[in-house]
């Protein structure tokens, strides 16, 4: 390889690219700051939501509490506001106008008396998002408790132990550490980690194939006394570094605003020192390859700028599909599974989050895997433009 005109494409394409303020803000400063930036955004606002409704005294509307006037008396010592309520529970809950509603049935005062159980119903909507269930399980454990307390009283005046109904006790040791559970809010890290690379490369990828081919520019380059495989292999490096330089920029921005989570506020600890810094970017580099790679080669078999955009916009959802199981389903590690691309990141990146020491052996394959798989990418990307009918745009 001409390594004098390898250097001349590479610097060409990276400052072509760096003056092309659109393109600059679109992979490099959205791809790095869009995911740091909102995580934070949305993590704080949810939970300062959440923690306000846990704060503020419960508001319950009630339908027909005379039925149930010792019910009503316990939650009203619990600091609970009692509503009247008329009208359907139903709409009242589809229209979003309460959290939850109780109804008490007409029988429940005979049926107490009679030492027998008594119906309440709890209108609500299991779906609901944000600070409904906070209402919703606050009412819930409030009766679960005047359950067991009006319980344990019957038992009491019978001259019965309430021990006699405990079948079993259970001693809870939970193994979670502060780290794992500051995994649990950082679970979204390793998606846009990984997105955020792949964006950084996508537009060059593009602009270096498709974009060439139809501004017909790339005939002239191609008459240049230099192999198109040392031409191609420039441009590709370029493309390479800009996944890796948004990368960089994205591990360091989720560095930065560490200090916005609310860890401590929720018993919680996420460790970013520089040895998991370093473990993640080298884990995560080959993807700059892979992702380079199989992005030209999508974009060189589109006509023009746009429909290349549009192809290459579906790569997008590769690393998302691993990111969104591991999200949703536990997954047992296997070795074999780092040297999965993409996967193999993902799963490292998870281990590192939850403060445990990662095996070389398993860094060796998530890197080794990526690698093998990006280079065979490069390879047949720089062999697709010795193509002749791949060069120019119909």
């Amino acid at each position: 390889m001409n390594f004098r005109a390898f250097k001349t494409v590479f610097f060409k394409e990276v400052l072509e690219n760096a003056r092309d303020k659109r393109t600059v803000m679109s992979s490099i400063v959205m791809g790095a700051l869009f995911g740091p930036i909102l995580l934070v955004i949305i993590i704080n606002t949810t939970i300062n939501m959440q923690q306000d409704k846990a704060e503020q005294a419960l508001e319950v509307p009630v339908i027909n509490q005379t039925g149930a006037n010792h019910l009503m008396q316990f939650l009203t010592a619990q600091d609970v506001d009692i509503v009247d309520f008329e009208g359907s529970p139903e709409e009242a809950i589809k229209n979003k106008e309460h959290d939850v509603v109780l109804a008490i049935s007409d029988n429940f005062s005979q049926r107490f008396n009679q030492g027998q159980p008594a119906k309440v119903k709890l209108y609500h909507d299991a779906s609901a998002k944000g600070t409904a269930k906070v209402s919703v399980n606050r009412l819930r454990s409030l009766l679960n408790a005047y359950e067991r307390s009006i319980g344990t009283q019957r038992l009491q005046l019978r001259g019965i132990s309430p021990n006699l109904i405990n079948v079993i006790m259970i001693e809870e040791h939970d193994q979670a550490t502060k780290e794992s559970r500051g995994s649990m809010l950082l679970a979204a890290l390793p998606y846009f980690l990984i997105m955020g690379l792949f964006m950084g490369s996508m537009y060059l990828a593009i602009d270096t194939t498709a974009g060439e081919k139809e501004r017909k520019s790339l005939e002239p380059l191609f008459l240049n006394p230099v192999k198109r495989d040392t031409i191609l292999a420039g441009k590709l490096a370029a493309t390479v570094a800009f996944g890796l330089l948004t990368l960089v920029l994205t591990i360091v921005a989720f560095k930065l605003t560490l200090p916005w989570y609310p860890f401590e506020k929720l018993g919680m600890r996420f460790n970013m020192d520089l040895q998991v810094i370093l473990i993640m970017f080298l884990v995560l580099a080959p993807l700059a390859l892979l992702a380079g790679a199989i992005q030209t080669i999508i974009a060189a078999f589109a006509q023009s700028y746009r429909e290349a955009q549009t192809y290459v916009g579906f790569v997008l959802i590769v690393p998302m599909i691993p990111s969104m199981l591991l999200m949703f389903m536990p997954i047992k590690e296997s070795l074999w599974m780092m040297a999965v691309p993409v996967l193999g990141q993902n799963l490292v990146v998870n281990e590192l989050m939850r403060g445990e020491m990662v095996a070389w052996d398993a860094i060796a394959m998530a890197v080794g895997g990526t690698l093998i798989v990006g280079l065979a990418l490069a390879w047949i990307a720089v062999k697709l433009y010795n193509r002749e009918k791949m060069l120019f745009a119909d």
